[in-house]
C-alpha cells in the first residue's frame, strides 16, 4: 500500500486478511525477507481492507456494550487515551472494581477492543483509583 520511512505497509488480501497466523507470516516471512533485502526497511505492519479509523467514539462504542455488565458487579471504565499511530496503534483504558481483579474480563476487554479496530497492537488496562492495582 505504502512506504513510510523505514516502515512498509501491506493490505492482505483474499483469506490471509482474516487468518490468525498472517500477523506471524507478515513478521516472520515478509518482513525478514524484505529486511534482508532491503536493509533500510525496519518494520513492515499489515493494513486491512476497509479498516474502521480509531476513533474516541469508535472506542466508546465497545465500552458502552462492556459497561452494563461491569456495573452488575459493581465496576467502571474509561478510556484514559489512545494513539492512532499508524505503526503501533495502543489504547489505554482505566477500570476500577472488582472486575479489575479478573483475568477473564481483562481479556474479553482486550478481544472486544482488538476485534473492532484489528491493528490495535496493545490495549492496557490500568486502575482507576489508587485502591486498585493493575494486573
Amino acid at each position: 500500500v505504502e512506504i513510510d520511512g523505514p516502515i512498509v505497509r501491506l493490505e492482505l488480501q483474499g483469506s490471509c486478511s482474516s487468518c490468525s497466523s498472517s500477523a506471524t507470516t507478515m513478521k516472520m516471512g515478509i518482513e525478514r525477507t524484505l529486511a534482508e533485502r532491503i536493509p533500510e526497511i525496519s518494520e513492515v505492519c499489515a493494513v486491512m481492507p476497509n479498516q474502521e479509523a480509531i476513533t474516541e467514539k469508535g472506542i466508546q462504542d465497545v465500552l458502552d456494550g462492556i459497561r452494563p455488565f461491569l456495573s452488575v458487579s459493581g465496576g467502571t471504565i474509561e478510556l484514559d487515551e489512545y494513539f492512532d499511530d499508524k505503526s503501533h496503534p495502543t489504547i489505554s483504558l482505566k477500570m476500577s472494581g472488582p472486575p479489575l481483579k479478573s483475568m477473564a474480563v481483562r481479556v474479553e476487554i482486550v478481544n472486544r477492543m482488538k476485534r473492532k479496530f484489528p491493528l490495535v497492537q496493545d490495549v492496557d488496562i490500568k486502575a482507576a483509583d489508587a485502591d486498585d492495582r493493575a494486573l
